[in-house]
């Protein structure tokens, strides 16, 4: 079994241009590819982990969000980081589904797809009231970037 780092998207990876899904928006901080490339080269799994509620808002469709996917999985390949999955939660916050963060589900479906090693695994996020709060729930560790700030 192999640990992961679960890798928030918008706000993480990338800047959030709020309900971000065209490629022409797509920018990566300059900072996220060495922690990554660290991770990973240790034998780290890489997995996106992401509400994305643009889509059940009517903003953006899967496939749109698929696109922008492809694009990161690109650039982070020309780093020399696989990708292995990408998980999103489509639902609004007032849905109350269980795949929406800080609730577990999308990690939960990660770590029966690929056997992970949930305990030695990271939460890699920019909000400590959504990515942290899922750490938090897993018993697992954050790191947070970019220092978002919840209002």
């Amino acid at each position: 079994m192999k640990p992961a780092i679960f890798l928030d998207r918008d706000g993480t990876i990338n800047y959030d241009a709020g309900y971000t899904y065209k490629l022409e928006d797509l920018k990566i901080y300059d900072d996220i590819i060495p922690i990554l490339k660290k991770y990973y080269d240790s034998g780290y799994i890489i997995i996106v982990i992401s509400n994305q509620s643009g889509i059940n808002r009517g903003y953006f469709t899967v496939n749109d969000m698929k696109k922008f996917n492809d694009g990161i999985k690109r650039i982070f390949m020309e780093h020399g980081i696989v990708i292995s999955d990408f998980y999103f939660c489509p639902h609004k916050p007032e849905e109350n589904c269980e795949c929406r963060k800080p609730k577990t589900g999308m990690v939960e479906q990660a770590v029966k797809k690929y056997g992970i090693d949930l305990k030695n695994s990271i939460v890699i996020g920019d909000r400590d009231d959504i990515d942290g709060e899922l750490a938090r729930n897993l018993g697992i560790k954050f790191i947070k970037v970019h220092g978002y700030s919840a209002p």
